[in-house]
């Protein structure tokens, strides 16, 4: 018994040392040049309020779960999560670019109540009547695909009517500064101006290409700098077309913008790769039978767009993750959903209720087919496929494997 105790006393520390020093590498590192110093008082502000929001209602949550693990009393977790967001939020005042905020210690006080709460009453959660089970199962999975084909609905262009206006390389806030030189664009076969558009709205609509002549820069830039811009009267950046490290992509206006969650874009990775400094090249994009393409000089590729996976951006998009690390984290974001939908399913298959719980089943492999083709998105990848199916099995797997605590008395037939 002391030895088993002693392992999960380490386990346990590990946990909340490792959740501490994820909210401390995600909250004090600069994220900008100027200093904003003065407090915010709003829940939430800004371009992206909405995703930030969910951010700080999830970060602390590994914290909070990690502490009820360690047998620390509710009222004492969170005052440890209070006093950590506020310490953090003190030290932005000091941070180039970071914004110190009230309504970031509330949402981080309540994210720490929220893993407390998980650990103290996700048991009775977990370990349920079999007729229950069937039920969350079905309802996370309808849960799920509402998800799903809100993150299509989302993710569609949005382009607002014309005119607009054509900006070469400019200097915004929150964008890079493209340091080469455009020497000419062409919308279609209207040579652009830095003037007003008329029909600039038939881009992603006809497959009329967006054409892009530059000198390149010294370096490469080190956020998304924009080669050529798309605006309208209000000022709605409708397109952006921009160049980040060695990648080329594209932004374009979506709901998901309108509803403050992220803005994330389109990359053909490594296009700029052997692009040396002064070098011209020519930047394309255009809308093909097979989605969005883009090119550089003779290198091209379409079928440029997104998939369901892609959801967890809308939350958290980091512009500086490789390929292969977006990849497995859209596996994960599939396979995440489905974890519980397959053991709430396999809590069902041990009583009676074992039609609803094959319909938990059924419903989110369906959606991985529908829900692309209704709202515009791509087909599901097989490595979606393998997230989802992954997640399903191991669900499944656990509540075949651990049966109900006998301190619960809870029948399963």
């Amino acid at each position: 018994m002391p030895r088993a105790f002693t392992s999960r006393s380490l386990y346990v520390s590990v946990a909340i040392a490792l959740s501490t020093l994820f909210i401390l590498v995600a909250t004090l590192h600069s994220a900008g040049n100027e200093l904003v110093g003065s407090w915010s008082f709003a829940l939430t502000s800004g371009y992206a309020a909405l995703a930030e929001l969910f951010q700080n209602l999830l970060l602390f949550i590994p914290l909070g779960a990690s502490l009820a693990l360690a047998g620390v009393r509710p009222l004492r977790a969170v005052a440890i999560g209070a006093a950590l967001s506020f310490s953090v939020e003190f030290l932005q005042q000091w941070i180039p670019g970071r914004d110190p905020s009230v309504g970031d210690i509330v949402c981080n006080t309540v994210s720490t109540g929220v893993g407390m709460a998980l650990v103290v009453g996700g048991p009775r959660l977990l370990w349920i009547p079999a007729a229950r089970a069937a039920r969350q199962a079905l309802g996370l999975a309808a849960v799920a695909v509402l998800v799903w084909y809100s993150t299509g609905l989302v993710l569609r262009p949005v382009l607002p009517e014309p005119p607009y206006r054509d900006f070469w390389t400019p200097d915004w806030d929150f964008w890079g500064h493209y340091r080469g030189k455009v020497i000419s664009a062409r919308l279609g076969g209207v040579t652009l101006r830095q003037d007003t558009l008329d029909e600039g709205q038939f881009l992603l609509k006809t497959g009329q290409a967006l054409q892009v002549t530059t000198i390149a820069s010294s370096r490469p830039p080190g956020r998304e700098a924009p080669l050529v811009a798309l605006v309208d009267e209000q000022d709605t950046k409708v397109l952006v077309f921009f160049v980040y490290g060695a990648d080329l992509g594209v932004r374009y206006h979506m709901k998901a913008i309108e509803l403050t969650l992220e803005n994330v874009d389109l990359r053909f990775r490594g296009a700029l790769a052997h692009v040396a400094p002064k070098d011209t090249f020519v930047a394309q994009i255009w809308r093909g039978e097979n989605r969005i393409c883009l090119s550089l000089n003779s290198a091209r590729r379409c079928g440029f767009g997104y998939t369901i996976g892609d959801g967890w951006k809308l939350i958290f998009y980091p512009a500086h993750f490789p390929a292969w690390l977006n990849g497995l984290l859209n596996m994960m974001w599939l396979a995440g959903w489905m974890v519980g939908v397959g053991w709430w399913s396999g809590k069902a298959t041990l009583g009676k209720a074992t039609v609803l719980g094959a319909a938990a089943i059924v419903l989110p492999v369906v959606a991985l087919v529908i829900v692309p083709m209704m709202t515009g998105l791509k087909p599901t990848p097989i490595s979606e496929w393998l997230g989802a199916i992954l997640g399903l099995g191991a669900g499944i797997a656990a509540s075949r494997r651990f049966r109900v605590p006998r301190r619960f008395g809870i029948p399963v037939r």
